[in-house]
Parts: C-alpha cells; structure tokens; sequence
C-alpha cells in the first residue's frame, strides 16, 4: 500500500508541475550550456549536455515542448559556435552540424514523450475500472490510505458510503448482461458529476461501489446521501424497471484501525439496509 500511494504522490506532483516554468528552466540550461562551451575552447564538446533541457521539456512539457528545446539548443550551439571563432574547411559545416543536433534531440525527446505517455496510460488503466472508468478498488484504497492519515493529522472527518444495486443479477437474467453493464456505467457516470470534485467514488467489484466524501461530518454526509440516493435512482430507471440500492454510511470522527476495519463498518451498514428490506440508507459514527 506504500508504494501505491508513493507513485500516486510522485505522479501528482509530476502533473502540477507548470509547464511554463519547465520551459524557463529548459532555455536557461541550454544558454548556459552554450556560455560555457564558449569558453571551454575546441578541446571540450558540450554537444550531448543539450540533451538534458530538451529531454526535461519533453517529459513535463510534452512533444511540442521537447521539439522546441532541440531547436533551441541546435540554435544555441550554433551561435556559441560562432561566438567561439571555430574555423571549418567550408562555411556550410557548421549549419549542417546545428541540423543534425537538432533532429539527433528531437528524437530523442519524442522517445521521452512516448515514454511518459506510454507511463500516464498504464498509472491510469492500473487504477481505473475497466467498465465504468471509475476509480476501482485499488485505487480507492490507496485514497483512503490517504485521507486517514490526514484525519490523524487535521482531525477533519470524512465519510464512506459503500452500497450495491438491489436484485442486480435479476436484472442480468432478466436483461443480459449488456444491459447490467449499461445501466452501472450510467450509474457511475451520474455519481461522478454530481458529486465534488475532491470526493471519490469507485467501484469495489460487480455491482457493488463506495463513495469517499472528504472533510464530511455527518449531518453534511446525510444531506450529501440523501441527494446522491436520488440522483442514483433517477439514472437507472427505465420503462421497465425501478432500480433500488442499499447504502451504508459511516462518518468517521478519528482514524479507524485499519482500511479493512473501516470498510467492514461501512459493509455492515449496507448489510443492514439489506435486512431490513432494502432501498434504505443507514447512518453510522465512529468515534
């Protein structure tokens, strides 16, 4: 669980990064580069360093940002070449050097890109559900590994809800299982933009889906729920059917002992809108 959260912290810090800060900070590489093969003399070649920027912009800046460092660091060490007083045989050569450079960089920051971009697809298709596009359990945990920890820290508490469909495989009988999958990708579509943009909501595995609500006390959480329960019912019903849910709540006042101990508690609630005749909430505090 460590590791998850380490990679989501690293990959999160990776995006924020503004891209127009990388770019100032990729030209000033380069003209600093090109300021000490100025004064290096013909002895010393600078010429591979110019791959450093233009790799950076390529990785924080994408493809458009790399292709414009290779340049300019093409562009800078013809210049520092100049500058420098080199003799060649021909005027030409040294041109024909910068054009080499140039597309040597820009395929090695295509490589770069491709690369992070291979990268940002594998981190999203490891934590996303294959159907719905949500989150799914795995990166739900790591989430909620999260936001415990800040609760320890801030004492802010937080709510899970934890529910599934009632009668789910009834309908997968009744409709096949096209349809089932239909009617949860609309479910977590409906959940996703009606919720806030700091919550999380994921499927846990078949029909069954939970719901992070951050910095949520529990009236917040009941009101939250309550709105959640319609919007959730108006999106799976048809014509032909009136879909219900069980939902279990639990608002956590201080750190549960364990994920598991805090889905079980959460679990439990559902358990009981179960056995008490389905489509209900019920609310729970740990404290």
């Amino acid at each position: 669980m460590e590791w998850i959260m380490a990679r989501a912290g690293m990959n999160g810090w990776m995006n924020s990064i503004n891209k127009n800060v990388i770019m100032a900070l990729a030209i000033a590489m380069c003209l600093f580069i090109g300021w000490v093969g100025i004064y290096a003399g013909n002895e010393f070649s600078f010429v591979v360093l110019y791959v450093i920027p233009a790799g950076l912009a390529a990785w924080f800046a994408g493809p458009a940002g790399g292709v414009f460092i290779s340049f300019f660091s093409a562009l800078t060490w013809l210049l520092g070449d100049m500058l420098a007083g080199r003799a060649y045989s021909e005027p030409f050569i040294p041109y024909i050097n910068a054009a080499s450079r140039m597309i040597m960089y820009m395929i090695i920051t295509l490589l770069v890109s491709t690369v992070r971009i291979q990268l940002n697809k594998q981190t999203k298709s490891a934590n996303e559900d294959f159907l719905t596009k949500i989150s799914n359990s795995r990166a739900f945990f790591s989430y909620v590994s999260m936001e415990i920890e800040r609760l320890k820290r801030y004492k802010e508490p937080f709510t899970l809800a934890y529910f599934d469909v009632d009668n789910f495989k009834n309908i997968n009988d009744t409709y096949g299982h096209n349809a089932g999958d239909g009617l949860l990708t609309k479910l977590a579509r409906a959940i996703r933009t009606h919720i806030r943009p700091t919550d999380v909501v994921a499927r846990m595995g078949g029909d069954e889906f939970a719901i992070l609500l951050i910095e949520t006390k529990p009236e917040q959480a009941r009101a939250a729920i309550e709105k959640l329960a319609k919007v959730m019912k108006a999106s799976m019903r048809t014509k032909t059917m009136n879909i219900t849910f069980s939902i279990g709540v639990v608002t956590f006042l201080k750190p549960p002992k364990s994920i598991d101990e805090m889905i079980k508690k959460a679990d439990d609630m559902m358990y009981l809108s179960k056995k008490g005749g389905k489509d209900a909430v019920n609310y729970s505090i740990y404290r």
